[in-house]
């Protein structure tokens, strides 16, 4: 990774279509304000005080990630590629939902049209720390690599739906090795040999002899490799 140069990246490079670069953005000094939200409708209401208050109303908008948001704005083109998986957004449920997180922590493909000189305005941005590149210069990526990125990646990396009844961070497929998350069995390596729904099938040694289980999938973890 390097910095974003100036020189001769200000020359316009003539020709159609767009020109991609691998950008990557700043993290975030407060981790909790990853994501804003826009679009929402809006509604009142009132707080304990009595004051009349206003909040996104629940279920409308849609949520983005801030430096993607930004970009968006400044007239670039931006691909995130997203990372969906299961996690609770309400402490006092116990339901799941897809979230999405950014498959590639930290970098997000920008581009313009070739015929643009667009470098000042992408350094005059906070949320940019520099770029993919080689030698010292921007690695341009082709349109044809970027067409071939956004098919693989378009609709997001999505977590199998048994993911919703496990642990969030310590999913597990068949093969992997597990453990009971708590109990007298905790630690104890497991082998998982099915998946169904919401429980696992286990093979559990008793007495010098393997056993299958079928258990609840909430209550395993995956071993720590």
């Amino acid at each position: 990774m390097v910095a974003i140069e100036m020189g001769n990246q200000d020359q316009p490079v003539m020709g159609a279509g767009l020109q991609w670069y691998a950008v990557r953005v700043m993290r975030p000094r407060n981790p909790n304000r990853r994501t804003a939200l826009i679009g929402a409708e809006k509604e009142t209401y009132r707080d304990r005080g009595g004051r009349i208050c206003v909040r996104p109303r629940k279920g409308t908008g849609a949520r983005v990630y801030v430096p993607e948001l930004i970009l968006r704005r400044a007239g670039f083109s931006v691909f995130m590629p997203k990372d969906m998986k299961w996690r609770r957004v309400n402490r006092f449920a116990p339901e799941k939902k897809l979230v999405a997180f950014p498959l590639l922590a930290d970098w997000i493909f920008v581009g313009w049209p070739r015929d643009a000189a667009r470098w000042h305005e992408l350094c005059a941005l906070d949320v940019v720390a520099g770029v993919l590149g080689t030698g010292g210069r921007p690695a341009r990526i082709s349109e044809k690599q970027m067409v071939r990125v956004m098919r693989d990646w378009g609709g997001g990396k999505q977590a199998p739906d048994h993911h919703r009844y496990m642990r969030s961070h310590r999913e597990f497929e068949v093969d992997d090795v597990v453990s009971f998350a708590d109990g007298s069995m905790e630690g104890c390596p497991l082998r998982v040999v099915g998946i169904e729904g919401a429980q696992a099938r286990i093979m559990v040694r008793l007495f010098g002899r393997e056993t299958e289980w079928l258990v609840q999938s909430g209550l395993l973890k995956r071993a720590e490799k």
